[in-house]
C-alpha cells in the first residue's frame, strides 16, 4: 500500500512540474513574440518576468485540473478499500473479453471467490480488522495473478477474476494456487482463514454475460455445500 502511494504522489508531482513547465514555456514565447515582433516595443525586465508568473499561477492551476482529474477517474473504476477494480469496471472489461472472443477466437475464464465465514471475523474482532483481512487477501491474489488477469472486488467479501487465454483446467489449478495461499496466511488478528472458489470457462457459441456468471456463482455455492475451503467447476 505505501508502494502505491508513493507511486501516486510521485505521479502527481510530474503533471504539476510537466504543467507548469509547459505553461511557463508558452507564456515567455508568446510574450516575446508579442512584445518585439506585434508591438515592436523594447523588452523589459518587468515585461519579461511578470508573464512568467502569470504561466507559472495558470500552469498550477491547469495541473491541480488535471490531478482532480485522474483522481475522479480512480475512484469511479476501483474499490476505495482495497484499491483493485470495482464491480463496475469490471464489467467493462468482461463485456470487451466477450466481444473480442467472440469476433477474434480465443478462451477464457472467470474465477469467482469468497472468504469462509467471513461475517464470524467482523462479529468477533470488528469491522476494521475485517478491511484488514480484505486488504491483505488482496494483496496475496494480486502478487499471485499475471499482469493480464482482471481482478475486482465483486462485494463484500467476494472478489472475481478474469482470466484471459485460459481454459478451464488452467484456471482451476490458478484457483487452487489461490485456495491454498489464502489458507497459508496467518492475518494478524484473525489467524488463519479460508475461502471458497468458483470456476468456469466462457463458451463462445451459447453463453452471455448472465450466464457465465450465473455458472461461476452455481460452482461457487457448489463448494460451499461441500464443505467450504475447495475449488469447484461448473
Amino acid at each position: 500500500m505505501t508502494i502505491n502511494i508513493n507511486i501516486a504522489a510521485k505521479h502527481k508531482l510530474a503533471i504539476y512540474l510537466f504543467y507548469v513547465g509547459l505553461s511557463c514555456c508558452f507564456t515567455v514565447v508568446l510574450n516575446i513574440f508579442h512584445t518585439v515582433y506585434f508591438l515592436k516595443i523594447e523588452l523589459t525586465t518587468a515585461s519579461f518576468v511578470v508573464p512568467i508568473f502569470a504561466g507559472l499561477l495558470f500552469g498550477l492551476m491547469l495541473a491541480h485540473i488535471k490531478a482532480l482529474s485522474a483522481q475522479l477517474r480512480n475512484v469511479a473504476h476501483t474499490d476505495s478499500l482495497t484499491k483493485i477494480y470495482n464491480r463496475l469496471h469490471f464489467a467493462h472489461f468482461l463485456d470487451a473479453e466477450i466481444g473480442k472472443v467472440k469476433r477474434y477466437g480465443g478462451k477464457f475464464s472467470i474465477i469467482f471467490f469468497d472468504l469462509d465465514h467471513f461475517k464470524d471475523v467482523n462479529d468477533n474482532y470488528g469491522h476494521l480488522v475485517g478491511d484488514d483481512v480484505l486488504a491483505c487477501v488482496t494483496d496475496i491474489v494480486s502478487k499471485a495473478n499475471r499482469s493480464a488477469d482482471i481482478f475486482a472486488r465483486y462485494g463484500g467479501e467476494e472478489f472475481i477474476i478474469l482470466t484471459p487465454e485460459t481454459d478451464l483446467s488452467g484456471a482451476l489449478i490458478h484457483a487452487e494456487r489461490l485456495r491454498n495461499d489464502i489458507e497459508k496466511f496467518e492475518f494478524k488478528i484473525a489467524g488463519h482463514i479460508t475461502s471458497s472458489f468458483g470456476v468456469t470457462e466462457f463458451n463462445a457459441e451459447t453463453d452471455r454475460v448472465e450466464t457465465l456468471l450465473e455458472r461461476a456463482d452455481k460452482a461457487l455455492y457448489l463448494a460451499k455445500e461441500y464443505g467450504r475451503n475447495r475449488v469447484e467447476k461448473a
